[in-house]
């Protein structure tokens, strides 16, 4: 996928541009020598089982030298490498110079077309082709830096993009294997009471079935204990593995899995370690607000949910505090990501609604970022799915973007979502819940809980016509237009995030026909308002956005 892009000098921009070896096909052998006169063959290295991370890049390229700098590769060949800290001879990385123009002092960091000093701190090998450099980019399709590719151990090659240490680490597990084992989700991630028999999911990813394993497992740093595995499980396949039952403190924790099955050929994804959270509290009275100006996330009661422990919810400084799933750089797809806020009691609530901010902005129509929000009043036994967007549907601004995307002020969207079922309950748990699919940025803020009515539960009950605020957001102003079916006695209601009255005016009786009205909104503090106009027995609302 293309990200963060420099392009070749002399290059043409065009359609094709975006295409790399297709996934899944051969890579092409090449032996080259690195600047320590090591020499290398590519199906060497993987007739040996390892697999291969290529990392193309230029010394002038600046978004190849961001990358380098999250020694993302350098973690990965330290631990899993040829002497790797954690399983060694799993892996092997290189850094191939993909301009034939490129001299060693440019390498050095003193040359005058260069970032900075790539070799020092570079702990896996340095290739510069020189003379090959034009056959292994036109062998490789590489048509812009960085380019990093994983080459299996069946030689079949998939771009992996400028992934974390994790991410690149998870990619392997999508590489075939005769024996391979490992723990691809952790316990469930809400738990309400304190003793329960933790469960995990066990897949066999290799090709032949599977019948028995040792599983380790620990609990936040603790003791390790033994429980063997047996039964047959085929190539693909998983199985939920129940552990002994166990007692937990009230708040976050984390289990560790290592499974240990006789010729595994894969040992990098051996050992998983997943959080869970132990959530006890009662619910927090409604109305429930977090603009995510304080550090610290996740707050208290907060849950996060990363079963991959690759890139995950965050926050950010951006919008004065808000969340970001950094999909940009996320290069596991498919890979699902949730927050779970504080439970909420609604017991005193007759009506309720959700009411937050979402941005994002599509890569491309190629790639699909996908949004959710459940909701469980049962502690997560069911969960009821209140919001589903993705791709061009989910996004706040029109059109694509191949940058990261980082939401100006204007470029936020507010969603209003009826939880009125849910009023009554004492313990309502909500969670977003983000899907991975390598495109750009999903931000979310200002999360308010409340008895505030969302303009689409009272579409049935229509006062008024062809109702528009504009502009919106707004500044100091707002202009409110409609039309009138019959003559009749209108008063306009304004309602802050918890449902408070912020504004209310009687028009008087007004005809039939086209109304305007001017709302002054400069004593409105910023946010998300309700705008509610009642004519005789009915009443019409819509939602109004105020940013100074």
């Amino acid at each position: 996928m293309k990200k963060g892009l420099s392009l070749f000098a002399g290059l043409v921009l065009s359609a094709s541009l975006f295409a790399q070896l297709a996934p899944g096909s051969t890579a092409p052998n090449w032996t080259f020598t690195d600047l320590n006169n090591n020499t290398w063959d590519l199906y060497t290295l993987t007739a040996q089982g390892k697999t291969v991370f290529i990392d193309v890049s230029a010394t002038w390229c600046g978004p190849c030298w961001s990358y380098h700098n999250t020694h993302a590769l350098r973690d990965i060949y330290d631990e899993y490498g040829p002497n790797g800290t954690i399983v060694p001879n799993e892996i092997m990385v290189f850094f191939i110079e993909g301009d034939a123009g490129t001299t060693i002092a440019d390498l050095n960091g003193t040359g005058g077309n260069t970032q900075g000093n790539w070799v020092t701190g570079t702990t896996y090998p340095i290739i510069d082709p020189g003379a090959q450099t034009a056959t292994f980019n036109n062998n490789y399709d590489i048509n812009y830096f960085p380019t990093v590719y994983k080459v299996c151990p069946d030689n079949k090659i998939y771009e992996v993009g400028q992934a974390s240490a994790q991410g690149l680490l998870n990619s392997i597990n999508s590489c075939t294997f005769t024996n391979d084992a490992y723990a691809t989700a952790g316990p469930v991630a809400l738990q309400c009471a304190t003793t329960f028999s933790p469960t995990f999911e066990l897949k066999n990813n290799g090709t032949t079935v599977m019948t028995s394993c040792t599983i380790t497992y620990s609990y936040d740093g603790g003791p390790t204990s033994n429980q063997p595995w047996t039964g047959s499980l085929a190539a693909g396949a998983t199985t939920t593995v129940t552990l002994p039952s166990n007692t937990f403190t009230a708040g976050a924790h984390t289990m560790t899995i290592t499974t240990t099955l006789t010729g595994d050929d894969n040992n990098t994804n051996n050992t998983q370690t997943y959080s869970f959270n132990v959530n006890t509290a009662t619910g927090t009275a409604a109305p429930v607000a977090n603009s995510f100006a304080s550090t610290g996330f996740p707050y208290a009661n907060w849950v996060l949910s990363n079963p991959d422990n690759g890139i995950t919810w965050t926050r950010a400084t951006t919008n004065s505090g808000s969340l970001k799933m950094d999909c940009y750089n996320y290069g596991t797809q498919g890979a699902v990501d949730e927050f779970y806020i504080e439970p909420v009691d609604m017991s005193t609530l007759t009506t309720a609604s959700l009411q937050f901010k979402v941005a994002h902005r599509i890569y491309s129509a190629n790639y699909t970022e996908r949004l959710e929000v459940l909701v469980s009043s049962d502690c997560g036994a069911t969960w009821t799915n209140v919001y589903n967007k993705a791709g061009s549907q989910l996004a706040s601004v029109a059109g694509a973007s191949t940058t990261a995307f980082t939401p100006t002020a204007n470029q936020w969207r507010s969603e209003c979502i009826d939880l009125s079922s849910f009023a009554g309950q004492n313990k309502v748990f909500v969670k977003f819940k983000c899907t991975n699919d390598y495109g750009n940025n999903v931000w979310v803020d200002e999360i308010n809980i409340s008895n505030a009515v969302c303009a689409t539960s009272v579409e049935e009950n229509t006062a008024a016509n062809n109702l528009n605020l504009f502009p919106n957001p707004s500044n100091t102003t707002a202009n409110l237009t409609f039309d009138l079916t019959d003559k009749e006695e209108v008063t306009v209601n304004v309602y802050n995030s918890i449902g408070a009255v912020v504004y209310t005016e009687n028009k008087g009786t007004l005809a039939a026909g086209k109304q305007n009205i001017v709302l002054n909104t400069e004593e409105f503090a910023n946010g998300v308002y309700l705008v509610e106009i009642v004519a005789g027995e009915k009443r019409s609302v819509s939602r109004l956005s105020v940013s100074h």
